[in-house]
């Protein structure tokens, strides 16, 4: 009895994290806001527990993890059906520093830019790694409300 119960709380918590993640689509997450977030709606998670279950999610192809940094810093973004589909990984992003929403960019000029490095520097460049970082419309709008306030 003690192990079901051990499994349908790893379900529960699975779920939850999972819902997060849905509910948060547009942009990544990381693990430390997960457990957070789900403190606040009263299911503390352990930190073991949300990256292992952030494993088990992304193997199964519904979350995407990004890298942060050169010391394996992560976030992790649900991907839903379009990652199931593998149409996730043919894309590149944009992702704005200011409000984190992430934005899938199918662009022929970025095809036109891969295939120039693949055929004339001989690198293959990945697109479902490779994201642009840099300000959304809305947050470069608001910079510039600030910037001439301050004028």
């Amino acid at each position: 009895m003690t192990g079901n119960r051990k499994n349908e709380y790893q379900t529960k918590q699975k779920t939850q994290i999972l819902s997060y993640l849905e509910e948060n689509a547009t942009r990544h997450v990381t693990a430390g806001e997960l457990m957070h977030a789900l403190v606040e709606r009263g299911t503390p998670v352990g930190a073991a527990t949300v990256y292992r279950q952030l494993e088990r999610l992304e193997a199964q192809g519904l979350v995407r993890r990004y890298t942060l940094d050169d010391r394996g810093s992560a976030c992790w973004q649900y991907g839903g059906a379009e990652a199931k589909a593998g149409t996730c990984h043919s894309h590149f992003h944009l992702k704005c520093v200011c409000c984190g929403i992430l934005i899938h960019l199918d662009c022929e000029h970025l095809t036109e830019i891969t295939e120039h490095v693949e055929q004339d520097h001989g690198f293959q460049i990945d697109p479902a790694r490779t994201t642009f970082y840099g300000l959304c419309d809305r947050c470069a709008g608001k910079q510039e409300v600030q910037n001439a306030s301050d004028k």
